[in-house]
């Protein structure tokens, strides 16, 4: 038995098939922590204290245990995109994602394909296809944006792309090839008097996308981008119908114009939201953590402890004036084992992502505005933004049974705490008349981006900060809610495998 070091510690996790029960064949992920701020179970003890001319306490019983797990990293498109769904209580929808075991010269291998991830692959030899990224490989040809090289049926367990090199990635390597978007035909998109984009052939209810979800008009390049600049950029998809998306929330006002024979590129990938308890997307896993601390057990050996039946309860995203954008997460778990040399099945193969690079806070920061429901900017110039989501989980405890043996789940509540220049009277009247705003951002970098978009809350706080010699500077929170007749959601979260590089 020796001294642990952090540095020599390694935090991974697993989905459970239920509370506190992995799979018989669990995938592990490995996890980038910055600091481990809780790991394990708090246990409470009650001390006998009878009357005795001994003055003495006497030894009393474990009455009460709590597990929990919460860790700080940076924010990184793995880290975001591995929790997305546990925190938001909801199936990604939008852009499919595998993780693929090999490379042949003309395919990525892939899990099966139902039926509806077979149609949303788009593949039509003179008109539209679907845009692939993979990531993960060790060969330069098999990474990067690729166009879907043939048409797939449900069954199929490959992907076909052209210039791909025959390729076994490691087991701990987590290679993926995902929906990047699609590319119409030649011609087949534009934009209407509107500013919503319409097709002659392309229909758009085949490609998964959902109603909220912020998409990127355009790709990566001027080939397959409208000739008008106005037109690139960001925007949330507001309505869907087969040859129409209606699109609100646009980087700027588009322009009315017509792709001629200009194959335009719709950039979109997964989309998570939360949804409703009845609804088909609504998913509420449970997470195991694995914390591995080498030279604890006897003769040197790693001791492994493991955090089970975890919800996801508090996820904070701190964006500083400068600096990297942060990421903390907490989880509420009904136990947490004792450390044992014993290693769960699989997690000595936990696969590490191949997205962490972290978000500058001045670098890629693609937008960031609060606005009103309308599209009338309020603000874009922020100090600190802070966003701070909560399930609100605790643990329900039974007698007989020591820690919890159910946990519950109450509502979701998003936040965003501001320090913004006071450029605005509106501020203030918006607080004081308990008016409706909006309030998304936009990061991105190398690895792609992610879209953060809370459609409609209200502001409260509005106090000010006279520094001398800079701006004025006032203080809120955006409280987010839910409207009946709004999207249907509280907090969405749009993901981005590839986007247009930030010009330096």
């Amino acid at each position: 038995m020796g001294r642990v070091v952090t540095n020599g510690m390694s935090l991974s996790f697993a989905r459970e098939a239920s509370l506190g029960v992995l799979p018989v064949t669990p995938q592990w992920f490995e996890l980038e922590p910055n600091t481990i701020n809780t790991f394990g179970t708090t246990t409470a003890t009650s001390s006998r204290s009878p009357i005795s001319k001994s003055r003495a306490r006497r030894k009393g019983t474990v009455t009460d245990l709590d597990s929990a797990v919460e860790f700080e990293s940076d924010l990184t498109l793995t880290h975001i995109r591995l929790f997305a769904e546990n925190f938001l209580f909801a199936r990604a929808t939008g852009g499919d994602s595998y993780i693929t075991t090999a490379s042949t010269g003309a395919a990525y291998t892939i899990p099966a394909l139902s039926a509806v991830q077979a149609g949303r692959l788009i593949y039509n030899a003179a008109g539209a296809k679907t845009l692939l990224y993979a990531d993960g490989f060790d060969n330069d040809a098999n990474n990067g944006l690729k166009v879907l090289g043939a048409a797939v049926a449900a069954g199929a367990v490959a992907i076909p792309a052209a210039g791909l090199v025959a390729e076994n990635p490691p087991a701990d390597v987590m290679a993926e090839v995902m929906i990047a978007g699609v590319r119409g035909a030649a011609g087949d998109l534009s934009i209407n008097a509107d500013g919503d984009l319409v097709s002659a052939v392309l229909d758009f209810t085949t490609l998964g996308l959902g109603r909220g979800q912020t998409i990127h008009i355009g790709g990566v390049d001027a080939l397959h981008q409208f000739a008008n600049a106005a037109n690139t950029g960001f925007a949330r998809v507001e309505g869907i119908a087969a040859k129409k998306l209606t699109l609100g929330k646009r980087d700027q006002p588009f322009v009315t114009e017509a792709a001629a024979g200009v194959a335009i590129d719709i950039l979109f990938g997964q989309f998570v939201r939360n949804v409703d308890v009845d609804h088909p997307d609504f998913f509420q896993p449970s997470l195991q953590f694995e914390l591995r601390s080498p030279n604890l057990m006897t003769g040197g050996a790693a001791g492994h402890e493991y955090a089970i039946g975890n919800w996801a309860d508090a996820m904070s995203v701190a964006i500083p004036l400068t600096g990297k954008a942060t990421l903390t997460l907490g989880f509420v778990g009904q136990n947490t084992t004792d450390p044992t040399t014993v290693r769960a099945t699989n997690a000595g193969n936990a696969k590490v992502g191949q997205q962490t690079s972290a978000f500058g806070t001045s670098s890629d920061i693609a937008r960031l505005r609060m606005q009103d429901v309308d599209e009338v900017g309020l603000t874009t110039d922020f100090k600190s933004a802070t966003f701070t989501l909560t399930n609100n989980v605790a643990g329900e405890k039974v007698l007989g049974h020591l820690g919890p043996k159910y946990l519950s789940a109450g509502n979701i509540e998003c936040d965003v705490e501001n320090q913004m220049l006071f450029t605005s009277a509106e501020v203030l009247h918006g607080i004081r008349c308990n008016k409706t705003y909006g309030f998304d951002w936009v990061l991105r970098n190398g690895d792609g981006g992610v879209a953060f978009d809370l459609p409609t809350g209200t502001l409260s706080g509005g106090g000010r900060e006279y520094p001398a010699n800079q701006s004025v500077l006032i203080n809120d929170t955006f409280a987010a809610h839910q409207e009946d007749d709004g999207l249907g959601f509280t907090c969405g979260i749009s993901f981005f495998p590839i986007l247009p590089a930030l010009s330096c």
